[in-house]
């Protein structure tokens, strides 16, 4: 995650405190601060290796997927240094196929082979022993059967302007959301991948934002609830008004029932552009939304909700954030191709900059950024009426 931009500038500027006392360090760190900046100054930096996984990339995550859904790292996770054969027969894979997928797991570092047999990396094995490896499957689907799919279409997205990709999933709704109720196993796909994604995410939100001084929020665009939920668990006085478009509000109902908090939570179906947002509330949160729409449909939505807003009331930005140079990080740039592609016309990660000016253009003019130090790029935007 990127930092805000006086802390990346001092980051760069101060050393650390132990060099001074330590010059043999000193001497090395500005040998490295060096070289840092001669990249800096290398507009292509990559080697021929990179160069390859970028063309090849598409074969890289099919071995990734295939994997996951067939079952490998499941496997080596209970039972690791097995043999090709054993791997074959247990997964009941030919010995050609076993051949190759083992060989492309290998060769990417996601299993390691050790004489004849195999095993986890590290980091793969981490995602059981953390107990997230059913999230990690769920964004790995995710990207399987619905971002590649759309992303097919990602070139002439650009050259229209418009997410072309949503002629690859048949269907009247004039978005990709609209469409999901007409999909029935899209919709399961995405709704698990949300659900995991947040379930990832939202313990970043949690840990930095304070909820016990409001009574009443709104969470827009909830989806399956999963957010509203790890919410209402950790602050039991509050009161969330879940806004979902109505196809979806089932979903989302019927996952607010199985957790008992029906008193709680409480989901309203509504057009978010159109319908009026509930009044006199005390915090809007925006998780995972504001990258799906144009800066300006943003702007509309932040501008209701200062409107909605009681005096000294928040609306709250969670979602991956670009850095201001817009230059990465890397995922928040290849994240943005879906959003290009796909969903709705317009959207992608947008720097915190970005956000900013949406929110002062909306009315806001005392504006927060936290970032958050986790794999994915979030960061969290606090903004007070």
């Amino acid at each position: 995650m990127d930092l805000p931009c006086s802390d990346r500038q001092k980051s760069n500027t101060t050393h650390p405190h132990y060099l001074t006392t330590k010059p043999e360090l000193q001497k090395v760190y500005l040998s490295g601060m060096k070289m840092t900046n001669s990249v800096k100054k290398d507009e292509s930096p990559l080697e021929m290796n990179d160069l390859n996984l970028l063309l090849f990339g598409h074969a890289a995550f099919q071995y990734l997927y295939a994997g996951c859904e067939l079952g490998v790292f499941q496997l080596l996770s209970k039972q690791p240094n097995l043999s090709k054969s054993e791997i074959g027969s247990l997964l009941k894979l030919e010995p050609y196929p076993s051949k190759c997928l083992l060989f492309g797991l290998t060769a990417l570092k996601l299993i390691i082979k050790t004489g004849e047999t195999y095993q986890n990396s590290s980091i793969i094995q981490k995602l059981f022993e953390d107990e997230t490896w059913q999230e990690f499957f769920d964004i790995v689907l995710f990207e399987a059967r619905i971002v590649y799919v759309g992303q097919l279409d990602f070139v002439e997205s650009l050259r229209q302007n418009k997410n072309v990709g949503l002629r690859q999933f048949p269907g009247k709704g004039a978005d990709f959301y609209h469409r999901l109720a007409e999909n029935p196993e899209i919709e399961k796909i995405f709704y698990q991948y949300m659900s995991s994604w947040s379930k990832l995410t939202n313990p970043l939100l949690l840990e930095k934002v304070d909820f016990s001084k409001f009574n009443k929020i709104v969470d827009v665009s909830g989806g399956d609830a999963t957010n509203a939920i790890a919410i209402a668990n950790k602050y039991p006085h509050l009161q969330i008004s879940l806004l979902e478009i109505p196809d979806s509000c089932p979903i989302a109902q019927k996952k607010i029932d199985r957790h008992g908090l029906t008193n709680q939570i409480h989901v309203r179906g509504c057009d978010i552009f159109v319908d009026d947002f509930p009044q006199e509330q005390e915090c809007f949160l925006f998780i995972h939304v504001l990258v799906i729409w144009t800066l300006a449909e943003n702007t509309l939505l932040l501008r209701r909700a200062y409107e909605a807003l009681k005096p000294g009331g928040s609306a709250i930005i969670f979602n991956s954030i670009s850095s201001d140079r817009e230059d990465g990080p890397v995922m928040s740039a290849l994240d943005s191709a879906y959003f290009v592609s796909l969903p709705a016309t317009g959207g992608m990660i947008y720097t915190w900059n970005d956000h900013e000016q949406c929110l002062r253009e909306a009315g806001f003019t005392k504006i927060e950024r936290i970032p958050c130090n986790f794999w994915t790029p979030h960061g969290i935007i606090i903004a007070t009426k």
